[in-house]
This record gives structure tokens, C-alpha cells and sequence, in this order.
């Protein structure tokens, strides 16, 4: 009896563990290649520069493709090539990659999309990001 008992207390040990073992699904957590399909396209909103007689209207821009992220207001493009993205949060991502222009180093980029709306902030010095910019609108 007791040999019958340690038997399927062992079968038992191995075998439920086994049993009860599903199958992992893909997390949010890790990072994917490219950018998501919902956030490529043009970004973009007009902004009054100047004051009085010197006023003009330029355009703010951010460019997400397959494998780039590009923005750019007046004459400072900033831009992330090789990317990888991670979603964060509902509608945020953060985005990864090497800044191409100017430093060639790693570099993040946080970006909130809600409907046709797209905030994007840079990463900053400490693990912090810039403020949060002004909604641009799908074009």
C-alpha cells in the first residue's frame, strides 16, 4: 500500500506540471522590428511663427515609416532609423533606434496615437522623456 502510494505521488509530481504546462503567447513587453501599420504615414500641423508683419505659418511634421521615424519644425529634422518598437500602453509606443543625422547613437522616441491624433516626445538624459508635444493630425 505504501509503495502504491508513493508511486502516484510521484507520477503525480511529474506528470501534472506537464499537464498543465500551456503554451506562451507573444507580450507587449518585448521589442518587435519595423513600426506598428497604425502609426505610418504623415503627421502634421501648421504652427503661426513670428509675431506681426514677420508672421508665417509652418508646418510640424512627424514621417513614420516601416523602418524610420522622421520629424522635423522650420529646420531641425530629427531622425531614428534601424527601429524596433514596444507598446507601453494603450495607443503608446516607444520606439528605438540609432539617431541618423547627428550623434549616430541609440536614441528613444515615445509616441501616444489616439483616432487620428499623434503626440510624440524624445528621450531625455535620466531614463526621462521631454514633454509631450502638441497633437499632430493624420494627413
Amino acid at each position: 500500500m505504501k509503495k502504491l502510494l508513493a508511486l502516484a505521488a510521484v507520477s503525480l509530481s511529474v506528470g501534472l506540471p506537464l499537464a498543465l504546462d500551456t503554451p506562451t503567447t507573444a507580450h507587449a513587453a518585448k521589442w518587435h522590428q519595423g513600426t506598428p501599420k497604425v502609426l505610418r504615414g504623415t503627421w502634421e500641423r501648421m504652427e503661426t511663427v513670428g509675431k506681426g508683419q514677420n508672421a508665417f505659418k509652418a508646418p510640424e511634421v512627424a514621417k513614420i515609416t516601416k523602418s524610420k521615424f522622421t520629424a522635423y519644425f522650420i529646420a531641425d529634422p530629427y531622425m531614428l532609423g534601424k527601429l524596433k518598437y514596444q507598446k507601453t500602453g494603450k495607443h503608446v509606443y516607444v520606439f528605438k533606434g540609432i539617431e541618423t543625422l547627428y550623434s549616430h547613437k541609440p536614441d528613444r522616441v515615445r509616441v501616444h496615437q489616439v483616432g487620428k491624433r499623434l503626440q510624440w516626445q524624445e528621450h531625455y538624459k535620466a531614463g526621462r522623456y521631454l514633454k509631450m508635444g502638441l497633437w499632430l493630425t493624420k494627413k
